[in-house]
C-alpha cells in the first residue's frame, strides 16, 4: 500500500472503531486527541504538547499517560495496515521524565506480523532525546464466532 492508502486506512479504522479512544478518539471529551501520520518507513508519528492537567508529579507527565500514548501509537500503526487488534502484553520503560508544555514526538511501528499476532514497538522523544520506549504483543480482534451446533438455553429451570 502507498503512504496515502495507509493514511486513509488509519483514518477509516479510527472512525469505525476508536471514536471514544482516550488517545486518538474525536468523541472523547477527556481524551488526548492525538493525530497520527504515516511515515515513509511504515511507522506512524504524532507530535503533541501536554498541559499540566496530564501531570503526575509537578512538572512530569503521569506514567499512565505515557503508557497510553505509547500503546496508542502502536494501535494506530496497526490501523494503518487495516488491522484491528487489542493489546495482550505491554512493557514500558521510561528513560527520563517527560515534561508538560514541551513537544513530544510519539512514534509506533510494526516489528513483526504473525497473524493473528503482531509484535509492536513505540517510543517517545522530547527535545530529540529518547524518553520512553515500549514493546507490545497485540492480537487481532475478530468478531465472535457463533457455532451453529451450540444451543444456549436461556430459560430458567
Amino acid at each position: 500500500m502507498t503512504i496515502e492508502e495507509r493514511q486513509s486506512a488509519l483514518l477509516i479504522m479510527q472512525k469505525q472503531h476508536h471514536r471514544t479512544c482516550v488517545v486518538c478518539g474525536d468523541l472523547n471529551p477527556n481524551g488526548l486527541r492525538v493525530s497520527f501520520d504515516v511515515c515513509p518507513d511504515g511507522a506512524v508519528e504524532a507530535q503533541i504538547v501536554f498541559a499540566e492537567d496530564r501531570e503526575g508529579y509537578v512538572g512530569h507527565l503521569h506514567g499512565g499517560v505515557i503508557a497510553s500514548l505509547l500503546d496508542g501509537a502502536m494501535t494506530n500503526c496497526l490501523f494503518s495496515h487495516a488491522v484491528r487488534a487489542v493489546t495482550g502484553e505491554l512493557t514500558v520503560r521510561i528513560h527520563r521524565p517527560l515534561r508538560a508544555g514541551v513537544a513530544i514526538v510519539a512514534r509506533g511501528w510494526l516489528e513483526r506480523g504473525m497473524p493473528p499476532f503482531y509484535l509492536m514497538a513505540a517510543e517517545l522523544r522530547q527535545n530529540g532525546r529518547l524518553a520512553a520506549r515500549a514493546k507490545a504483543k497485540f492480537m487481532r480482534k475478530e468478531a465472535p464466532t457463533i457455532l451453529p451446533h451450540v444451543v444456549i438455553n436461556q430459560e430458567k429451570p
